[in-house]
């Protein structure tokens, strides 16, 4: 279900390593577990940390659309600070939702496991499917946070999913890095970093912010990007 699918992944886990050891089952699994944001960073959490900090032997990919996508485009905690969403609708009272992302790759860093990335649903093939590949052949619990645009949701032409990935990463909005036993590495470095407006812009979620006396948003997204960039550069070898 919506928010049980680290737990019936964790279960299958531990029912796959009791028929192992009784020699019931030959060959080498990884379990593989997928959810949503809103299943992954909200109502999902509790049993995602549980697995996570039990140190069971799957993988955890997160598919992150930064809202609640299938059941009306309601707000998550993944959903970025000024997004319009069906319940932070952006007017005269608020200007979307009122409080940053949550940063979930952060957190499963936290927890200790061997193996956490962080990548995009399309365009940049060679980082997604290494990553892909480090985190089903790692052993013990890895965690992989998918940024996958939607949209209706975000209020864009499909053709555009390719460019509103690019930008994304390239503005550092949504930095490509992976987490190794601790040690974070940068996997993408753009040449030029792009103000995170050229993302912005892309988006009807976010043209309420380019209308004026809105402009203070666009900067507050730039400071918070920008701080958040810097924090990262540093963990990174």
């Amino acid at each position: 279900a919506f928010e049980n699918t680290s737990a019936v992944a964790a279960g299958v886990e531990s029912a796959y390593k009791v028929l192992k050891r009784k020699g019931k089952i030959q060959d080498n699994f990884k379990i593989l577990a997928i959810g949503g944001d809103g299943g992954t960073y909200d109502i999902g959490f509790q049993s995602l940390s549980g697995a996570m900090e039990r140190g069971h032997d799957m993988v955890y990919v997160c598919y992150d659309n930064e809202a609640y996508m299938n059941t009306g485009i309601q707000r998550s905690s993944s959903t970025p600070h000024f997004a319009d969403t069906t319940t932070t609708p952006q007017g005269t009272v608020i200007p979307g939702k009122m409080q940053q992302k949550k940063n979930l790759t952060k957190i499963m860093v936290a927890h200790g496991i061997p193996y956490v990335a962080q990548t995009t649903f399309i365009g940049n093939f060679k980082d997604i499917t290494e990553k892909a590949h480090k985190a089903i052949y790692t052993e013990g619990p890895t965690f992989v946070n998918v940024l996958c645009p939607c949209p209706r949701g975000w209020q864009y032409s499909a053709e555009l999913l390719p460019e509103i990935c690019r930008l994304a990463v390239e503005t550092c909005v949504w930095p490509l890095y992976e987490v190794e036993n601790g040690e974070y590495h940068l996997t993408y470095m753009p040449k030029k970093k792009r103000p995170v407006e050229e993302f912005m812009k892309l988006q009807g979620r976010f043209r309420h912010c380019f209308k004026p006396g809105n402009e203070w948003t666009i900067e507050a997204a730039q400071q918070y990007v920008d701080e958040k960039w810097e924090a990262l550069l540093a963990k990174c070898k």
